[in-house]
């Protein structure tokens, strides 16, 4: 049988004989594949073959305006004022498709550098003063593990663990990192100072995606296994609550690697930020009062498309799948242009 899947550099094709052949490769290179129609004889296939940009936008009180202009730009954040705009830019040195260069534009002068020029990343979170950065990379090998930089450069990036983080990295409270680590189909919520000690397992169920983190570092959001539910756990111990149950999911497009942040909370504390579930990828924004974590919830969690919109004082983000900012009217976004031709391949 012939397949087109993305094993982390694009989509490509596939084969495998049937029953229990082992997979192999056919296509490659910087285009991708997609969709097979294999010829009466069996000596070719007829597929589309093309390439797709991603350019990172943001929406504020000017409107909307285009932020990187090159490339393939993914996995926007705001700095904790709202005043820079951090990104990652796909390159030709990518190891996986979703890993990239990190960058950030400064939204008033519209400037914009790389940071970290000696590292590719798969994920990364600033800390919420700006100084800092912990970030996901994987090295020749393979192996994703997690590291620490100063982003002004006056010391030199730091390998907190030798653990394979799978699913990205936060700054927590008081100093600590947290991150999912361990093998697929294993994977828990940890959290190790930023100096590298002190490395504990948060809570005790498996976990799947990482969201979030409240400010203070006191909650986490995390999509957990078994049964795929969003969940919020207090980090010191307590009470979990369920936001949905068979929601969770990396949140993005069909890539994958695209982790959009389906429960997150705004800098000061005063919104929850929360995608909707199912396939449209809306996001609300629930006021929150002073101290509060979440919002009052359906015992049960929210259970259907619309159940979000019904909850009192629920704001709607008009835009699909958005990586909010400092508060509901500031957010980032990206659009996604592909060029597209079919060619006949021959079937080596």
């Amino acid at each position: 049988m012939y397949f087109s899947t993305n094993t982390g550099s694009g989509y490509h094709i596939w084969r495998e004989r049937f029953p229990n052949g082992i997979p192999e490769q056919v296509t490659a290179g910087a285009t991708e594949e997609q969709g097979i129609a294999m010829a009466p004889d069996g000596r070719s296939l007829v597929t589309s073959v093309g390439t797709s940009q991603s350019t990172v936008w943001i929406h504020d009180s000017r409107g909307e305006r285009q932020i990187s202009s090159q490339a393939y730009g993914f996995l926007p954040s705001f700095s904790g004022d709202g005043k820079k705009l951090y990104y990652l830019l796909r390159s030709g040195g990518s190891r996986g498709f979703m890993s990239g260069e990190l960058w950030v534009a400064d939204l008033e002068s519209g400037q914009r550098r790389r940071l970290l020029s000696d590292f590719l990343m798969q994920h990364y979170g600033v800390s919420p003063n700006g100084a800092r950065v912990v970030f996901v990379a994987a090295d020749a090998s393979g192996q994703s593990t997690v590291w620490v930089a100063t982003l002004d450069g006056r010391s030199a990036p730091r390998r907190l663990t030798s653990m394979d983080a799978v699913r990205g990295a936060l700054f927590g409270s008081d100093d600590e990192v947290l991150f999912v680590g361990g093998q697929s189909g294993s994977t828990f919520l940890y959290r190790i100072k930023a100096d590298g000690s002190e490395l504990q397992k948060v809570i005790p169920d498996p976990v799947a995606y990482f969201y979030g983190v409240s400010p203070g570092g006191k909650s986490v959001a995390v999509g957990s296994t078994p049964g795929y539910s969003i969940v919020v756990y207090p980090v010191d111990g307590g009470s979990a609550t369920t936001i949905c149950t068979a929601c969770a999911s990396s949140g993005g497009p069909e890539r994958g690697g695209l982790t959009l942040p389906l429960v997150s909370w705004s800098p000061d504390g005063k919104f929850l930020y929360l995608v909707e579930p199912g396939r449209n990828a809306y996001t609300y924004a629930l006021s929150l009062r002073p101290g509060q974590v979440l919002p009052a919830l359906p015992a049960s969690g929210i259970q259907l498309q619309g159940d979000t919109a019904a909850l009192p004082g629920a704001r709607l983000i008009a835009q699909q799948q958005v990586f909010v900012g400092p508060n509901p009217s500031v957010y980032a976004f990206t659009r996604v242009t592909t060029q597209r031709n079919i060619y006949r391949i021959p079937v080596p």
